[in-house]
C-alpha cells in the first residue's frame, strides 16, 4: 500500500506483572499464557474493526482507522480495550494464574506506510499519537484504561470516563491531561441524535400554535417549508420530543420517493400509529388494532369495512360483499372519512400532533387525504404540521380551498446564522479553528451540509473541505469500513426506509448490523428498521454505485420481494432493467386493483407500459389500463386504453376480451348501437376459442345494454345465459354478476317496460335485433301491466 496520512487511534494493551510471572514460570507455560492473551486480544481487536499493528512482547498494539478509517475509531478503540479487559478473568481461571492488564489509547495523525528494508517490510504506522499510547500504557495501573484528551473528546458521553489530571510524559515539553474510562454508560444517548441549535423563533412559534390548540380545543394547519437539508426534520424532532416530554401524543408519517412497501405510505402509515402500530406491525396486530378501534369507539362499526383497507386487512367474509359492491369513489370517500372520525374521536379524548413530511413527493390520493383529515382540525385538538421542500411544492391556492378554511401557518426556514452555525460546529470541533471557520463558510448555513462536513472532519486528513454536499456524502462514504460502505450503498438500493434482513439479504451477510451507520449518523433506527437520515444522504450512497452493481443489487432486492411484496418487486426488476418488468408491473397492479387501490394500480400499470416492448406485454397491460381507468370512472380515457390494448392482440381470444372492455366503456357513455355492434364481434371470436368466461361477460353486458333501453325481456334472456355460462367456468363472481342483473330486470314486479317500437314476441338475439329499432333515449316508452 502507498504512504499516506491519516487520523487513527492507537491501542496499546500490555500484560501486568508479566516479568514476575515469566521468572516464576517455565518458558512453554509462558508461551502457553501469551498464546492464550494474543489469540484473545487479537480476536476483540479485530471484532471491533481495528488492525493488529505488532506484539512487543507481552504487549498488543492495535491501530483503528488505517488501512480502514471509520466514523468512529476512537470509540472502536476504547470498546475493544474494555472487552478485553473483561476478557481477562476468563483468562485467568483457564491458565490457572491471575492476569492483570493496563491500557494506553491515544489518537492523532501518522504516516501510515509499509516499513522496512528490502528483506522485511511490514505495513505500520508512526507519529506522536503512537509514542502517546506507549507512554499511557506504561503510567496506566493494573486494570486502567488511560486515554488522551482528543480520545475522550471523541468519545463523548458514551463511556463513564473521570479525569487521571494532568501528567508529565518523558519527550513532552508540558503536562498532558489524561481520561480514566470506567466502562460503557448503562443507556447510552441514542446514536445520531443531532444538536438542535438555533430555529428559536420557529420552536417558538410552532409552541405557541400547539398552546392555543390545547387552550382553544380547535386545530391548526402548520405548513413548514424549506431547501433539502435546511434543518425541517430536526426542527420537527424537537418540536415532537417537547410535546412528548408534555404528554401530547405525535404521530408521524413520511411520503417517500421510493421503496414504499405494504402499508407503509404516509396515509396508512399515519393511521397505523393513530392506533399504536409500528410501520412494520404484522397482521395480527393490525387485526387487534381494528378490532380495538371498533370495540373502544374510534370508528363506527360500519366504518371497519374502510378501516380494514386503510390497515391493509383482507376483508372478511360479511363485507368483502359490501365493499366491491361500491365503486372507487365511495370507498376512497369512505376512507378518507374514516381517517378524518379517527383523529377527530382521538384528539377529542386527548389533544394530538401529526405531522407528514416530504410532501413535495405526495401524490394527489395522499394530499386529498390531508385535505380532508384537515377540514376536521377545527372540530379538535390536533395540531397538523406538513414540512415539504420549495421545489415542487404542492400546498398551494388549489389545494388550501380543499381543506375547509382551516387556519394555516407557513413557516419558511432560511439558512441559519453565522453565529447558530458556529454553535453548531462547536459541538464537533473547534469553532475557532481554521478548518470550522472554513466548513461554516462552505455549508452557507445549511445544517445538513455543515454537520456532515464536520462529521467527515472528525477522520479526515488536512484541511480539505469538499464543496458541495453532494460531495461530502462520497467523503463519508471513503472512512467507512468496505463492509459498512457496501451495506450504505447496498440500503441506497432498497429506497429511505428499509428493514434489517432486506439489506442482510443484499449484502449475502446474515449477521450484519447497521450500528456503525447509524452511529456515523448515516442511518437512523425506525422501529423495527431504518432510515436514511435524509434522502440526500440516501441519494449520495445510491449515486455512487456503479450502474452493472446497481441494477445486480436491484435484481437481488427484486428476488427478495417475489412473492412478499408485488409492489417492491416490479419496482426493483424495472431498475435492473429487467425484462420481466412490465409483467411484474402488471400482477402488481391486478393486486391492488383487487385491493381496491385503483389510484396506485393505474401509476403502476402505466409505468409497465411505458417499459411494454412485446406485443403480449402491451395487450395486456392496456386492457388492465382500460379495466383500472374505467373504475375511476375515466370512461373516456379507459376507451383509449382498450383501443390500444385491441390494436396490440394477436390472438382471438385477446381481441374478444379488449372489444369487450371497450363495449363496457360505450355503455357509459350512451353509445349503444356501437357497443352492440363491438359484443357481436367479441361473441364470434369466444365462439371459437371456447371462452366460456368472455361469453358470460358478453352476455352480462348485453344484458345491461337493454336495461337502459327498457327491453327488460332480452335484458333477463341475456343475464339467464350470462349465468348458464358463468356457471359452466365456475366463475362464482360472473355468476353473481349475472344473478344480480336477473333480479334489477324484476326490480318492480308486474311491470313490464320496454320501448314502443319494440316487439314483446321476439325472443332470439337475431329477432331481437331486427325487432328493437333505433337504441336511443329519446324512445316513446310505454308501461304496461
Amino acid at each position: 500500500m502507498q504512504g499516506e496520512r491519516r487520523q487513527v487511534t492507537v491501542m496499546f494493551a500490555d500484560l501486568a506483572g508479566f516479568t514476575e510471572l515469566a521468572a516464576e514460570l517455565d518458558a512453554e507455560d509462558v508461551h502457553g499464557i501469551l498464546s492464550r492473551f494474543f489469540e484473545t486480544a487479537d480476536a476483540i481487536v479485530t471484532d471491533h474493526g481495528g488492525t493488529v499493528d505488532k506484539h512487543i512482547g507481552d504487549c498488543v498494539m492495535a491501530v483503528f482507522g488505517a488501512p480502514v478509517a471509520h466514523t468512529n475509531d476512537p470509540e472502536r478503540a476504547v470498546r475493544a480495550a474494555l472487552a478485553i479487559r473483561a476478557a481477562l478473568p476468563g483468562l485467568s481461571a483457564e491458565v490457572g494464574r491471575g492476569i492483570g492488564l493496563h491500557v494506553g489509547v491515544a489518537s492523532g495523525e501518522v504516516v501510515a506506510a509499509a516499513t522496512g528494508s528490502a528483506a522485511h517490510r511490514d505495513y505500520t504506522v508512526t507519529g506522536e499519537s503512537v509514542n502517546l499510547a506507549a507512554r499511557l500504557v506504561d503510567r496506566a495501573e493494573t486494570g486502567e484504561v488511560l486515554v488522551s484528551e482528543a480520545v475522550q473528546q471523541a468519545i463523548g458521553e458514551r463511556f463513564d470516563t473521570s479525569t487521571a489530571g494532568e501528567i508529565s510524559l518523558q519527550g513532552y515539553s508540558h503536562p498532558l491531561r489524561v481520561w480514566r474510562i470506567s466502562g460503557a454508560v448503562a443507556e447510552p444517548q441514542s446514536a445520531g441524535t443531532r444538536p438542535f441549535v438555533g430555529r428559536k423563533a420557529e420552536l417558538a412559534q410552532l409552541r405557541g400554535l400547539l398552546g392555543t390548540c390545547l387552550d382553544q380545543l380547535r386545530g391548526h394547519l402548520v405548513h413548514v417549508r424549506g431547501e433539502a437539508g435546511i434543518g425541517k426534520t430536526r426542527l420537527i424532532e424537537e418540536f415532537m420530543r417537547q410535546a412528548q416530554t408534555e404528554g401530547i401524543p405525535t404521530h408521524k408519517a413520511l411520503v417517500l420517493d421510493f421503496g414504499t412497501g405494504k402499508g407503509q405510505d404516509a396515509v396508512r402509515a399515519l393511521v397505523g400509529s393513530l392506533l399504536g402500530l409500528e410501520v412494520s406491525a404484522d397482521a395480527a396486530a393490525r387485526h387487534d388494532a381494528a378490532a380495538r378501534a371498533t370495540t373502544e369507539g374510534y370508528v363506527d362499526s360500519e366504518q371497519l369495512v374502510h378501516l380494514n383497507d386503510l390497515l391493509d386487512l383482507a376483508q372478511p367474509a360479511e363485507l368483502h360483499a359490501i365493499y366491491d359492491a361500491m365503486d372507487n369513489a365511495a370507498r376512497l370517500d369512505g376512507k378518507r372519512r374514516t381517517t378524518c372520525e379517527l383523529v377527530r374521536r382521538l384528539s377529542r379524548r386527548e389533544p394530538r400532533l401529526l405531522v407528514v413530511e416530504d410532501v413535495h413527493w405526495a401524490d394527489p390520493e395522499t394530499l386529498g387525504y390531508l385535505a380532508s383529515v384537515a377540514t376536521v382540525l377545527g372540530k379538535c385538538a390536533a395540531l397538523l404540521v406538513v414540512t415539504s421542500r420549495i421545489e415542487g411544492d404542492p400546498i398551494d391556492a388549489a389545494w388550501r380551498r380543499s381543506t375547509g378554511g382551516v387556519p394555516l401557518t407557513r413557516i419558511d426556514l432560511t439558512p441559519l446564522r453565522r453565529d447558530d452555525a458556529l454553535s453548531l460546529a462547536a459541538t464537533h470541533v473547534d469553532p475557532t479553528t481554521r478548518f470550522a471557520q472554513t466548513c461554516v463558510e462552505r455549508a452557507g448555513g445549511n445544517p445538513l451540509f455543515l454537520e456532515q462536513l464536520l462529521r467527515t472532519a472528525e477522520n479526515a486528513t488536512g484541511n480539505a473541505v469538499p464543496g458541495s454536499i453532494q460531495s461530502v456524502v462520497p467523503a463519508r462514504m471513503d472512512m467507512l469500513s468496505p463492509p459498512d460502505r457496501q451495506a450504505l450503498q447496498a440500503a441506497s438500493v432498497l429506497g429511505q426506509r428499509f428493514q434489517l434482513p432486506e439489506l442482510r439479504a443484499l449484502i449475502g451477510d446474515d449477521r450484519y448490523v447497521c450500528d456503525e451507520l447509524v452511529t456515523g449518523f448515516l442511518l437512523q433506527p425506525e422501529g423495527s428498521g431504518f432510515l436514511f437520515v435524509h434522502a440526500l444522504i440516501r441519494d449520495g450512497a445510491y449515486a455512487s454505485l456503479l450502474q452493472a452493481r446497481r441494477r445486480g443489487l436491484h435484481a437481488k432486492a427484486a428476488g427478495w420481494f417475489a412473492g412478499r411484496d408485488a409492489t417492491l418487486h416490479a419496482e426493483h426488476l424495472d431498475q435492473a432493467g429487467d425484462p420481466r418488468a412490465p409483467g411484474a408491473y402488471l400482477f402488481a397492479a391486478e393486486e391492488q386493483a383487487r385491493a381496491y387501490r385503483y389510484e396506485r394500480a393505474r401509476r403502476l400499470v402505466e409505468r409497465g407500459l411505458a417499459l411494454a416492448s412485446t406485443r403480449a406485454d402491451r395487450f395486456a397491460l392496456a386492457r388492465s389500463h382500460g379495466e383500472i381507468l374505467r373504475e375511476l370512472g375515466a370512461t373516456a380515457k379507459a376507451l383509449t386504453a382498450y383501443q390500444q390494448a385491441l390494436d396490440a392482440a394477436d390472438l382471438e381470444a385477446d381481441k374478444c376480451r379488449a372489444r369487450t372492455g371497450l363495449a363496457g366503456c360505450l355503455r357509459m357513455l350512451d353509445r349503444y348501437d356501437e357497443a352492440f355492434r363491438l359484443l357481436d364481434d367479441a361473441e364470434a371470436g369466444t365462439t371459437v376459442a371456447g371462452l366460456e368466461l368472455e361469453l358470460a361477460r358478453i352476455h352480462h353486458l348485453r344484458g345491461n345494454l337493454h336495461f337502459p333501453l327498457g327491453q327488460i325481456d332480452f335484458c333477463q334472456a341475456e343475464h339467464a345465459r350470462a349465468l348458464e355460462h358463468a356457471q359452466r367456468a365456475g366463475s362464482v363472481e360472473l355468476e353473481a354478476r349475472a344473478l344480480g342483473g336477473i333480479g334489477d330486470a324484476d326490480y318492480m314486479p308486474g311491470i313490464c317496460v320496454r320501448p314502443a317500437t319494440a316487439s314483446a314476441g321476439a325472443s332470439s338475439w337475431p329477432a331481437m335485433r331486427a325487432s328493437a329499432g333505433s337504441r336511443s333515449r329519446t324512445y316513446p316508452w310505454s308501461v304496461t301491466a
